[in-house]
């Protein structure tokens, strides 16, 4: 096929000017293959070449940090809808007594620090039986999402302790992670008998609802 020399140049000169090959041939109404072996030794298409990548890597750069700030922004909305929903919802559960002992359990044994997790740890099996239903009811977790795992100490059977936490908890092995097991002795006048239990939801959302109604509890247990 003879080159269009018009073309040709006209191809050239919008390479010179920063126009990407998909560019180049829709201009030029020829194709994408012909416009790049027409360039392909052009020194100055090269360097277009190379601007675009550091182009394209900037504007990528650019995306993922918009896309970052507006998924922060949605998140943090919603934490700011759990809590208000949470001060709401407050008024009408404080005088449930599952709900009362679901948030005054988790103040006492939860783990209020971490962000993304609601983690229950102790060795009371009653507590762990209430806060599951606490979470089912109120928190609307679908037990389906209730994690559990043992920390055993030495002289301990993992066999029935991991029995009696499954009936107490009412969960599947299958949501059992693997059993930890401490090397320190148990403190003497301390009785253990199924080990440590933790119970773990992974939620922030939950969480930040569940931290609201721990506060509002303490205050109005303060009064």
């Amino acid at each position: 096929m003879v080159r269009n020399e018009e073309v040709f140049t006209q191809a050239v000169q919008l390479r010179s000017r920063g126009f990407t090959l998909e560019e180049i041939a829709k201009v030029c109404d020829v194709s994408k293959s012909t416009v790049s072996k027409w360039l392909k030794n052009n020194a100055t298409s090269a360097s277009i070449t190379a601007q675009n990548k550091r182009r394209a890597g900037r504007e990528n750069a650019k995306r993922l940090q918009l896309m970052n700030k507006a998924r922060t922004g949605e998140r943090t909305n919603r934490y700011r809808e759990a809590v208000r929903s949470a001060e709401t919802e407050f008024k009408h559960y404080r005088t449930q007594p599952l709900f009362v002992a679901g948030v005054t359990t988790y103040a006492a044994a939860g783990d209020r620090t971490a962000p993304r997790v609601i983690r229950l740890s102790s060795a009371r099996v009653s507590l762990h039986r209430t806060f599951i239903r606490f979470a089912t009811e109120f928190l609307g977790v679908d037990k389906s999402q209730v994690r559990f795992w043992v920390l055993l100490y030495r002289g301990q059977n993992e066999e029935t302790c991991l029995k009696k936490w499954k009936a107490v908890t009412a969960l599947p092995y299958s949501q059992f992670h693997k059993s930890q097991v401490a090397t320190a002795k148990v403190a003497q006048g301390k009785t253990l008998h199924y080990g440590v239990g933790n119970t773990i939801i992974g939620n922030t959302v939950l969480k930040h609802k569940l931290n609201r109604w721990i506060e509002l509890m303490e205050k109005e247990l303060s009064k």
